[in-house]
């Protein structure tokens, strides 16, 4: 207590010099610690060769804990009581130590901070023994943590597909290291949520982009096209796809071709037509083929003839088109004189009166 006071009692600058002072014993450091301002602590902060003992009594300050936990050479015991703060920036801190011990790593990729383990994995670099046990651990967040490392080696990767935490397979498919033998494991999976995972994936290749146009679950199929890099290839996988919903949402897409477009405008299902006909923009020979291949109802023709035409679709869709599109288009202001000396002939007095009013 004696110590206590009679540091206390000396001016700023006093305790300054004692705290750079190579004399100053490191108990009257840890004093110092205690009750010295931000420029005393930083200058302790910095002191090297320091006993285990005094920096455990340095951390004790959250000022000197924030300052030291950046530092690289702290000793096992120090690490370990800083993975225990509260503060998720001293455990982020904490994890891109260069020396830390397998206790202390475990703890971290446990952390309930994205961030700290985030820090972890791209700061530390782990054997595949290491890896194997950790497959195998009790803990499913260490497992998930463990799940995003990469390079994941291959056989770590299996023993990762039949995790019982669909956490852990959700980081396996989004991990960048992991092949298509993993992607097609887990679009086997029941759980939707791990197949979507697979949708996101930084690579995929032609076949797994095919097994996800077949999934059954309209949401992983969603899910692929929330991708900025398909390509025309992978739209034309997609585009023969068993789902309807992927055939759909292909015509949506804003990089379909009209060849693709085209195939979809024959396409058995209605619902796939209907999203097509949709389109703001529609090339003339899909919008023929929609019109033309409609043979129950007039919803498709309905959306497609409100749309911009050009006069060779206009033309064609007078000479071959039914009562119900002739008496549609013969309301346009827009027709060619072609298509207007066709109609005018229709036997439909309708046609010819639509014609005459417009």
């Amino acid at each position: 207590m004696e110590a206590i006071e009679k540091i206390k009692a000396k001016s700023k600058d006093e305790q300054l010099e004692m705290a750079r002072s190579p004399e100053t014993t490191e108990e009257d450091l840890a004093i110092l610690a205690q009750v010295g301002n931000h420029r005393v602590r930083k200058a302790l902060a910095s002191r090297t060769g320091l006993s285990t003992n005094t920096l455990l009594a340095f951390i004790k300050n959250n000022y000197l804990k924030l300052i030291i936990s950046e530092r690289k050479d702290l000793p096992d015991e120090v690490l370990q009581k800083l993975v225990e703060e509260d503060n998720w920036v001293i455990r982020e801190k904490v994890a891109s130590h260069p020396d830390l011990s397998e206790d202390v790593i475990i703890d971290l990729a446990n952390d309930e901070s994205d961030y700290v383990r985030v820090s972890l994995l791209e700061n530390q670099k782990f054997d595949e023994a290491f890896l194997e046990r950790m497959v195998k651990s009790d803990k499913r967040l260490v497992r998930k943590t463990f799940a995003s490392s990469s390079p994941l080696p291959a056989q770590v990767a299996k023993g990762f597909v039949d995790d019982d935490y669909y956490g852990t397979k959700v980081a396996l498919a989004k991990n960048p290291s992991v092949g298509q033998d993993i992607h097609e494991a887990l679009l086997k999976d029941k759980q939707a949520v791990v197949r979507k995972a697979v949708c996101q994936a930084p690579s995929i290749a032609p076949e797994i982009t095919k097994m996800i146009g077949n999934d059954e679950n309209d949401g992983v199929v969603e899910e692929i096209f929330k991708r900025e890099d398909l390509t025309e290839k992978d739209l034309d996988i997609l585009s023969s796809a068993r789902n309807w919903k992927a055939r759909a949402l292909v015509s949506k897409h804003p990089n379909v071709t009209e060849e693709q477009l085209l195939k979809l405008a024959k396409d058995e299902e209605k619902r796939v037509k209907l999203q097509l006909a949709k389109r703001s923009t529609i090339p003339g020979k899909v919008i023929l083929e929609l019109v033309f291949g409609e043979k129950q109802g007039n919803n498709i023709k309905k959306l497609v003839l409100k749309k911009d035409l050009d006069s060779d679709s206009l033309i064609e869709l007078s000479k071959k088109g039914d009562d119900y599109v002739k008496k549609v288009i013969s309301k346009r202001e827009d027709l060619p004189n072609e298509a207007k000396a066709i109609l005018s002939e229709d036997p439909n007095e309708t046609v010819r009166s639509n014609l005459k009013a417009s």
